[in-house]
């Protein structure tokens, strides 16, 4: 984007910061965000052990697919609904609703798969947790469409510091995992509340009709199972670790993946704004600038990917040592091809967030479905097979599938889209 476009896209007039200075707060809140929750996975080994870090890895990667359907896939679509076509309370209604499904869903997984129930209590508790997020994601839409993510950025600035500060206390005070995902949970949702809420009470208008959440439910439920069989990619070969592999290879696995979500955390937080900015494009009939912010979009992320990916071949035993201990810096080897899942998550996620910002839903399912379809096989024969390193060979495998029908979808897309506004 050119320095004048970071200039007069956001309006002085409207009370909107620059495009940069508004993505550079929260990429920042993000990224300490993220930090922060890494953090928690290096503190549980040195605090608790590397069996209870096996437990908080399946937590997160349990509660990444519940909050997935918490979500409904709503963010983009909401960041997007350009003519606010529903409400901001319709919004938030309707992930109160989805959000007791997702609660449901946990407790049924825990009762099935028949977890102990220590671990069946953290299970439940961390997507209690994250579901502060999936609230706080509702304000973050408003403010993202308004040009504002920089209050969502400092929210998020305020939930790292909580969550932090209180998992390193009540960890190290009771050695209770599920107490401590308890009280960080409670931190974090009234942070929600009295910080975003405070500030978006202004697109509150008190009511939401019942028939406009049913209908944004029913319109966003392609983009719910979309993100939801797009979490369970790269969960999966964790979820099936721990029965194949054990708890402790588990521990060591989530241990070094959580670091490298940063590169997907930069995509989400850099490039969420832009999904608003490629609506708009569209709306316009921009086509010349719509793909100028894609390109760019692009590169920036091949960038960030390729220095992520330089910097844990040159240091990645370095760096694991300095988090975790010789105990798991020991498997470095695992590093570079969690890197490459990582990077190939963050494209998946930008021409995932593109097709929805145009409104195009049915690619993204199919691509979806393919890499489901391949996850499942491949992560059992290959952790049988490569041990830890198969969950890895099997992502790169399930994403890089459903990257090639994604770039499909988007070019054939664009290229109906020119060809109408030509004859048109």
């Amino acid at each position: 984007m050119s320095k004048q476009e970071q200039n007069t896209s956001p309006s002085a007039e409207n009370g909107r910061l620059s495009v940069r200075s508004s993505v550079l707060w929260n990429t920042a809140g993000s990224i300490f965000y993220y930090f922060c929750q890494w953090l928690m996975t290096a503190l549980v080994v040195r605090i608790s052990g590397v069996e209870t870090a096996g437990i908080l890895a399946l937590c997160i990667s349990s509660g990444n697919i519940w909050i997935a359907i918490a979500n409904f896939g709503m963010h983009n679509f909401q960041a997007s609904d350009t003519k606010d076509k529903y409400s901001f309370d319709t919004y938030l209604a309707s992930r109160y609703v989805s959000g007791a499904i997702a609660l449901l869903s946990s407790i049924v997984y825990v009762l099935v798969l028949s977890y102990s129930l220590e671990k069946g209590l953290c299970i439940i508790l961390f997507f209690l947790y994250r579901f502060s997020e999936s609230i706080e994601d509702i304000y973050y839409a408003a403010f993202q469409k308004d040009w504002r993510v920089d209050i969502a950025g400092k929210s998020m600035l305020l939930r790292g510091l909580l969550s932090i500060g209180l998992f390193t206390a009540v960890l190290m005070a009771s050695d209770n995992l599920a107490l401590t995902i308890f009280c960080i949970g409670l931190a974090c949702m009234a942070a929600v509340f009295l910080y975003d809420g405070r500030l978006g009470k202004k697109y509150r208008s008190g009511r939401a009709d019942k028939r406009e959440v049913k209908a944004l439910l029913i319109e966003c439920l392609p983009l719910a199972v979309y993100y939801l069989l797009n979490t369970f990619v790269p969960m999966a070969p964790r979820l099936f670790m721990d029965p194949i592999l054990g708890a402790y290879k588990l521990g060591v696995y989530g241990s070094i993946a959580t670091p490298t979500a940063v590169i997907q955390m930069i995509a989400i937080y850099a490039f969420n704004p832009f999904i608003t900015l490629f609506a708009e494009e569209m709306d316009r009939g921009d086509m010349k600038g719509f793909r100028k912010s894609l390109g760019r979009c692009l590169l920036w992320l091949f960038g960030i990917s390729a220095a992520a990916v330089a910097a844990g071949i040159i240091l990645g035993h370095w760096g694991l040592t300095i988090l975790y201990g010789a105990e798991i810096a020991e498997y470095d080897e695992l590093l570079t091809p969690l890197i490459l899942v990582a990077a190939l998550m963050a494209f998946a996620w930008l021409l995932g967030g593109v097709l929805i910002a145009i409104r195009s839903f049915r690619w993204l399912i199919i691509s979806n479905v393919v890499s489901a379809g391949v996850i499942i096989p491949a992560t059992i024969l290959l952790e049988q097979r490569f041990d830890m390193q198969g969950g890895s060979f099997a992502t790169i495998l399930a994403m890089g599938l459903a990257i090639i029908i994604l770039l499909i979808a988007l070019v054939v897309e664009l290229k109906g889209r020119e060809k109408t506004a030509k004859s048109a």
